[in-house]
């Protein structure tokens, strides 16, 4: 195909276009991507400028032609899915859209896009249905991956994007300061897209993925790299000897990433077949059972579903936006995200699920063993302790009382003895009552006797002296003291 020659107006004309359609995306890596599809796009029609694609002898029915049978092409020669075709029609739309005024009709375009179940596979075979299968990397597939690779920033991105969920686009856009250690549980939390108002989300990785983070960080450092909050956290490879590119790290391409996970899986093991190459349109050709780096987050949502996280958690840790007012209202905190609730499960409990390595995910089960024990030993110690603290209070309430019963018994007998004492005094007093009574009844007796003999001498003699009076005394006094010596 020969490059067309465009003169000064030509040229600033194909720029327009150029730039409606590459700024009407809002990142970097989308740009790339959807620029390359376009390119794919323009390659079927047999041209080489932007301007062709919108030119003065185009009108909009053979625009619509041109998609349609490129969509077919897509679909019949290349048998790409019906995802990958919504895709490549998306870019080519956003195109059109942005640098002519056409009314297309987009719905009966879309009906060309095929379908995955409908097409006709027959040219597959069994082999071929097989490989059209869609699915995430098993636990096993991504253990030998993880065994294969000879370079530690290979294992920590494998390690990152199926424990985190993090695309293939923000891996490589990490920068150190974008990573936070939770000491407590021994793992990261990470901030993706941080620049991004409105895409930027946190997510965290395994304590497996934690100490690979650790180790990688810990050789740049012995290496003399002097690490900042600034430099990325996955760095292209560099020479140890020297210092002028050890403190100049570079960040990692996505297309750098999708190359080492697919070396991985095709060099150094047979999980994936290496697919041939379809240099006229510089495009493999076929697809594998597994998307390249994106089983890796489907892994990640697979098993977080499995261990029973929450789905709207799940949904936010991978980047996504909830779907109507829940995304308004729904805003966890980074503790809920990650520790959960007593309803709604969080990433705590998918950790074992996603740890890769069976001597990390035993060592995991150990600790948290070890963990219940302990929790199990301390509740034990303290129903123990609980129950001493309640028989201590039984015994001092028992030793109350009985002081209690002590201090009354006492009053009781002293009031005993006071009664005791009141008793006989009083009945002291009652006999020396009666004493008394009976010696006024003696005595009146013998006044009575006195009185009886002074009238029986006034009768004899008529009158009665003074020596009688005396002698009638003496012999009543005399009586008496004979029977109460103490008169």
């Amino acid at each position: 195909m020969e490059m067309q020659v465009l003169n000064d107006s030509q040229e600033l004309e194909n720029k327009k276009y150029y730039n409606n359609f590459i700024y009407s995306y809002k990142t970097e890596v989308t740009r790339k991507n959807s620029l390359s599809i376009l390119k794919y796009y323009m390659k079927f029609l047999g041209v080489t400028t932007l301007r062709e694609l919108v030119a003065e002898n185009k009108s909009q029915q053979i625009i619509e032609s041109d998609i349609k049978a490129y969509l077919v092409y897509l679909r019949n020669q290349k048998k790409i899915s019906y995802a990958a075709a919504v895709l490549y029609l998306s870019v080519v739309k956003k195109f059109y859209v942005v640098n002519t005024d056409y009314p297309f009709k987009w719905n009966l375009i879309n009906m060309y896009l095929g379908n995955d179940d409908t097409d006709d596979n027959d040219s597959y075979g069994i082999e071929q249905e097989e490989e059209r299968e869609d699915r995430p990397y098993t636990k096993e597939e991504i253990q030998i991956m993880f065994n294969a690779a000879q370079d530690i920033r290979v294992k920590l991105v494998i390690s990152l994007m199926s424990s985190s969920g993090l695309r293939n686009g923000a891996v490589n856009i990490l920068k150190i300061r974008d990573l936070e250690k939770i000491e407590k549980y021994q793992l990261y939390q990470i901030t993706a897209y941080r620049k991004s108002k409105k895409h930027s989300y946190k997510t965290f990785c395994t304590p497996e993925c934690s100490t690979l983070i650790d180790s990688y960080l810990s050789y740049r450092k012995n290496q003399g790299e002097q690490l900042k909050g600034s430099s990325p956290l996955i760095r292209e490879q560099f020479n140890t000897n020297d210092k002028l590119k050890i403190n100049n790290p570079r960040h990692l391409t996505p297309r750098s990433i999708r190359n080492m996970i697919n070396d991985v899986l095709t060099k150094y093991s047979t999980l994936r077949k290496k697919l041939p190459f379809d240099h006229e349109n510089n495009r493999k050709e076929g697809r594998n059972p597994t998307m390249l780096t994106h089983g890796f987050r489907k892994f990640m949502n697979t098993e977080c579903t499995k261990a029973g996280v929450y789905p709207d958690f799940i949904e936010l840790m991978l980047g996504h936006k909830l779907p109507g007012v829940r995304s308004h209202y729904m805003k966890p905190d980074i503790k809920t995200l990650l520790e959960g609730t007593k309803e709604c499960k969080g990433y705590l409990a998918a950790i074992n699920d996603l740890t890769i390595d069976k001597s990390n995910r035993l060592s995991k089960q150990v600790q948290e063993l070890k963990e219940q024990d302990d929790y199990q030993k301390y509740i034990i110690d303290k129903k123990i302790k609980e129950k001493d603290e309640e028989i201590a209070k039984m015994r001092e309430a028992m030793r109350t009382v009985l002081d209690t019963v002590d201090i009354m018994k006492n009053d009781f007998i002293a009031k005993q003895n006071e009664k005791v004492e009141k008793d006989k005094e009083i009945k002291d007093h009652f006999k020396k009552i009666e004493s008394r009574l009976f010696e006024t009844q003696i005595f009146a007796q013998k006044l009575d006797e006195v009185d009886q003999k002074r009238q029986e001498m006034y009768a004899k003699k008529g009158f009665i002296t003074k020596e009688d009076e005396e002698a009638i005394k003496n012999v009543i006094v005399g009586d008496l003291k004979q029977n109460d010596p103490d008169l």
